[in-house]
């Protein structure tokens, strides 16, 4: 029985990304070499609204072997008719910014963007008009329970001529889709590749810089925000510096996200202990931080941001809708140690050569102190031998 879902209370958020493409014609096989009209080209991908208002991203939640029908809208907003291809995929977070972002054209989807159907895969508008676009979602009867994300997209390609070549050049604009499947939710997280490394300053008294390096993964099955702590001590637990990095913003399930955190002013204290500290949480939990004093790698943009913008109408504000009830959720914190030598070489030189200095020191002092001992012992020897000699009469050599 087909139907179709328009949970719009819990939609709170949309997803215009655009990711411009360039690949040589015969490597976009899956794509029709389409040449866009003349003049710029601008257009938006939204869902249909619907009797309770505007969608500014799909979101359902579904049982397995469940059909959906719904709708979208591509409005071309140049003042050229433009010729658009239209397809799903599947998202995935990059793995160094964290960012949403949708498979390549010419990339197979496996996931939810595989579950979609649109009703056109190609699609002529003209200059200020819109198109409405059917698709049909059919959720496999086997489907994992869990978060889903894929997006619906729209582009437009042209050729152009590099190096003697015809080169295809792919712009897209898409809208999100989250996918929830009933089943028990697993929210959790894990560390791997934990390390860190210190830094000395030239200077042999100042403080270095510590850089801790490490991958979060999702390994549950529910999209995520991970906010994080990470502390440095140096022996006996002392203290050397504290930050918070940036939060990573909808983590989805199965995907890796790359960190590296650089905490300066951190004593050269011979050795240096990293605490880590993961606090996942629902989307739309995370805590946005400022640190002046450190620096970290990736700072997830909030997943409200399209990774380019081909065209000016071609970002959108997204973050994807929030889980209305959260209380049968755990979320589980995760900590983490790494270890480091934390030495400033300079100084270390130096005293090296303080010891050396001291020990040369030493060597003399003890060695003139045997050499005055020996005089001392050798002329009470003869004193000896010569108060002997008169004793007895005898001469003295």
């Amino acid at each position: 029985m087909s139907r179709t879902l328009a949970p719009a209370a819990v939609v709170l958020a949309a997803f215009l990304a655009c990711i411009p493409l360039a690949s040589a014609a015969a490597a976009a096989e899956p794509l029709p070499a389409i040449v866009a009209a003349d003049g710029p080209v601008t257009w938006s991908v939204e869902p249909t609204p619907t009797t309770e208002g505007g969608r500014r991203a799909f979101s359902y939640e579904v049982d397995p072997g469940t059909q959906v029908q719904d709708s979208f809208l591509i409005t071309n907003g140049g003042e050229t008719e433009a010729e658009f291809i239209i397809y799903a995929t599947d998202a995935f977070n990059d793995i160094e910014t964290g960012n949403f972002s949708l498979l390549e054209a010419e990339d197979e989807p496996t996931d939810l963007g595989s579950w979609i159907t649109p009703a056109s895969d190609k699609l002529t508008i003209g200059p200020g008009l819109q198109a409405t676009v059917p698709f049909n979602l059919l959720i496999p009867s086997d489907a994992t329970p869990g978060d889903h994300s894929a997006g619906i997209v729209a582009s437009v390609l042209t050729e152009t001529q590099q190096d003697g070549s015809t080169v295809v050049l792919e712009q897209r604009v898409g809208v999100r889709m989250y996918l929830t499947v009933s089943g028990e939710p697993v929210a959790s997280v894990e560390v791997q590749g934990l390390t860190s490394s210190f830094t000395p300053s030239l200077n042999p008294f100042a403080p270095g810089e510590l850089t801790v390096s490490y991958e979060v993964r999702n390994t549950g099955n529910k999209r995520v925000d991970v906010n994080q702590a990470l502390r440095a001590s140096g022996i006996f637990g002392i203290p050397v510096g504290e930050v918070t990095p940036e939060p990573i913003i909808d983590l989805l399930p199965r995907q890796i996200v790359r960190v590296n955190v650089r905490i300066s002013g951190v004593g050269a204290l011979l050795f240096a202990l990293s605490d880590l500290r993961l606090e996942p949480g629902a989307v739309g939990s995370a805590k946005p931080v400022e640190q002046p004093d450190a620096e970290a790698t990736p700072t997830p943009t909030p997943a409200d941001t399209a990774t380019s913008t081909p065209t000016p109408e071609a970002t959108a504000d997204a973050g994807g809708p929030i889980d209305p009830d959260q209380s049968a959720i755990d979320y589980v914190e995760v900590t983490a140690q790494t270890g480091t030598i934390a030495i400033t070489w300079t100084l270390l030189a130096l005293i090296v050569l303080l010891l050396a200095a001291l020990y040369l020191a030493w060597r003399y002092v003890t060695g003139t102190r045997e050499r005055m001992y020996a005089a001392i012992d050798e002329a009470a020897a003869a004193a000896r031998q010569e108060a002997l000699a008169h004793r007895d009469g005898t001469p003295t050599p």
